[in-house]
């Protein structure tokens, strides 16, 4: 494939306490992990994305545009959440959604937006959607009626320089209040402040 640069979204998602549920079932964790993949796979895949690679326990996925990458986060969510979705394990993702201009080679993409996607995503707790202030820009007012977002503040993330201002997804399906973010510090939005194109929850 000849080298070539575009605007990529990126979709990081990571499966909270895994390492423990392997040590102690892994034989359970086995087949939950399987049928996690299959969910994540049909999620991105009906929302127009492309799996680029699975990362262990969770996947790195690629779209062309932010929107259906919050939307394929929030039906991958739905489906883990259906019992017995993923057998007798309980399987609780977080997600990281990032934009960025970056280089594709050989079916991988390399570039900073990258790494900063998979920290916005370990910034999450399992069943948390994090965006960056970058995704939200390049969605505008796109967002569907039942999506929220929220505000969560600027934050330093592990190995990166600049600071992130990131926002939750807010669905009435989804789990909604959360610890705070596992960042190394955070910086609250000013009272009242809200982003004047889309929806916020309190």
């Amino acid at each position: 494939m000849q080298d070539k640069t575009s605007v990529t979204t990126f979709l990081f998602t990571d499966i909270e306490g895994s390492t423990r549920m392997w040590d102690q079932s892994p034989e359970r964790m086995q087949a939950a992990l399987a049928r996690h993949d299959a969910l994540a796979r049909d999620a991105v895949q009906s929302h127009r994305g492309d799996i680029v690679k699975m990362t262990g326990d969770g996947i790195h996925a690629a779209f062309t545009d932010p929107l259906d990458a919050v939307l394929a986060s929030i039906a991958f969510q739905q489906a883990l959440a259906r019992p017995g979705a993923t057998g007798d394990i309980e399987l609780r993702t977080r997600s990281g959604i990032h934009v960025g201009l970056v280089e594709r080679r050989d079916r991988d993409f390399f570039g900073s937006p990258v790494n900063r996607a998979a920290r916005i995503m370990s910034a999450a707790h399992g069943g948390q959607i994090l965006l960056s202030q970058t995704t939200v820009d390049f969605i505008g007012n796109r967002l569907p009626e039942e999506i929220a977002l929220r505000d969560l503040g600027e934050v330093r993330l592990r190995d990166l320089l600049q600071p992130e201002r990131l926002f939750q997804v807010v669905h009435p399906s989804l789990r909604q209040n959360f610890p705070a973010l596992r960042a190394l510090e955070t910086k609250p939005s000013p009272v009242g402040r809200g982003w004047g194109e889309g929806r916020y929850a309190a």
